[in-house]
């Protein structure tokens, strides 16, 4: 996938150099919000942090065939979408994404989500997707259900946020049937 349209005003397009300063401009603006739930906004504190990241995507995606892809929304950066890693031994995928507070509400998750899982699961042909949502992320947890995810278990002190530990409900979907 390295361009996919979605409709005519969204897109996704796998992470190049070229994105980092659209990409670190979204964080920077957006670092408040971003920081409820993304443990990594504290350190990313320069454009040099977004390009260095864009670079291990890309050798990722070499390596292992996990990728990154930015979410564009009438031309603008508004998230991302990636596979954290992918376990090959087992076929699990373990995506990760997030979305400008801007943008949120419109649906455009829903519709990335959409696409990626099933470019995971046709063209990847990963047997299982999982993902972990933080037990007050409601909004995290509602687009869960919306995608299909099933509530697996309830993982402790699953990650931490800064000054705190935060549980994580697990979710796992399985390809359509």
């Amino acid at each position: 996938m390295l361009r996919h349209q979605i409709n005519p005003a969204l897109e996704l397009r796998l992470l190049q150099p070229a994105d980092a300063p659209a990409m670190f401009a979204a964080i920077e603006a957006n670092r408040t919000q971003l920081r409820e739930w993304l443990p990594w906004v504290d350190a990313t504190k320069k454009l040099a942090h977004t390009e260095k990241f864009i670079a291990k995507m890309l050798r990722e995606r070499a390596e292992t065939r996990a990728f990154a892809a930015g979410i564009w929304s009438a031309g603008k950066f508004v998230g991302l979408i990636r596979h954290n890693r992918i376990d090959w031994a087992n076929r699990i995928g373990f995506p990760g994404y997030w979305l400008v507070p801007a943008a949120q509400g419109q649906g455009i998750m829903t519709q990335c989500c959409q696409a990626f899982f099933a470019h995971a699961f046709q063209q990847l042909q990963v047997s299982r997707l999982v993902i972990g949502v933080a037990t007050g992320n409601l909004r995290g947890q509602a687009l869960a259900a919306r995608l299909g995810f099933k509530q697996i278990s309830t993982l402790r002190n699953a990650e931490w946020l800064y000054d705190h530990s935060v549980d994580h409900y697990i979710y796992s979907l399985l390809p359509p049937t």
